[in-house]
């Protein structure tokens, strides 16, 4: 059952109407999803720049917590206890005889 031409036109016309808007929308979507993706990878660079300055501050502070341990503690001089040596006593009797 061929319709008249003019039929086959207007469906035809409708058809590419139809493709026509699902491309449009189609495009939408990617232009959107690409705008997302474009925010994500900003907050991914932002994200990594502000890692990098946290590990850049960790190292530092490693760094002076080496230097700090590593500073020898001044210590107190104390004298040795000079242990006396026992003295034998020479015992002199002075013996008087009477």
């Amino acid at each position: 059952m061929v319709n008249s031409i003019g039929q086959l036109e207007r469906n035809v016309s409708a058809s590419f109407g139809y493709v026509k808007k699902d491309l449009l929308m189609l495009n939408d979507s990617v232009s959107d999803l690409h705008d997302k993706i474009q925010h994500l990878s900003l907050n991914n660079v932002a994200l990594m720049e502000k890692l990098r300055s946290l590990e850049n501050a960790l190292v530092k502070d490693e760094k002076k917590l080496k230097k700090v341990a590593k500073k020898k503690v001044a210590k107190k001089k104390v004298a040795k206890k000079k242990v006396a040596k026992p003295v034998k006593k020479v015992v002199t009797e002075t013996v008087t005889y009477k």
